[in-house]
């Protein structure tokens, strides 16, 4: 019998030596990969919780952001289990594509914008919107927000302040 290695597992095991060149193959886009939503993202999405970020340079995130969002999820007594990281620049994909393959209840989105996923309205970083049965908050990127800067300290607080609200943490 072939075991094979979740993606998860393959980016935990190679996180300081995989690199995506020119070359690289992806995973089927999310809106081609009929019924198996699964091959364009990182993490199990056991708990319908995508979160967006937009990297040309990694295939999801580099070292420093991806501790910082595990971070992040762990505040929110999360883990990587319970998400589907999708890097948007690699797997550009509509809120209506996302919605009909994955049906998420969450979306989270660092430096991904409404405009971008084509939803219809505009909305403000840290402002948890619902829409179409899920919960929507946007953010800057997970690079700008991982400083020591008092300007990052207050934008993490406003970010906290927002996925307290968006996952009911008390």
């Amino acid at each position: 019998m072939k075991e094979q290695l979740s993606n998860f597992a393959l980016a935990e095991l190679y996180s300081k030596s995989l690199v995506l060149t020119d070359d690289t193959q992806l995973a089927a886009p999310l809106h081609q990969n009929e019924g198996k939503p699964k091959s364009g993202f990182l993490g199990n999405y056991e708990k319908k919780i995508i979160v967006g970020v937009s990297h040309a340079n990694n295939l999801y995130l580099d070292d420093n952001s991806l501790e910082f969002l595990t971070g992040i999820l762990g505040a929110c007594r999360l883990n990587m289990a319970h998400i589907a990281l999708i890097n948007f620049h690699h797997e550009p994909a509509t809120y209506a594509q996302l919605k009909n393959r994955m049906q998420p209840q969450f979306l989270l989105m660092f430096g991904v914008t409404p405009v971008q996923i084509e939803l219809p309205f505009i909305m403000p970083d840290y402002k948890v919107q619902s829409f179409d049965n899920c919960l929507i908050l946007t953010a800057p990127a997970l690079a700008s927000l991982n400083k020591n800067s008092e300007e990052a300290k207050k934008e993490k607080g406003k970010l906290w302040n927002g996925l307290k609200k968006m996952f009911d943490i008390k």
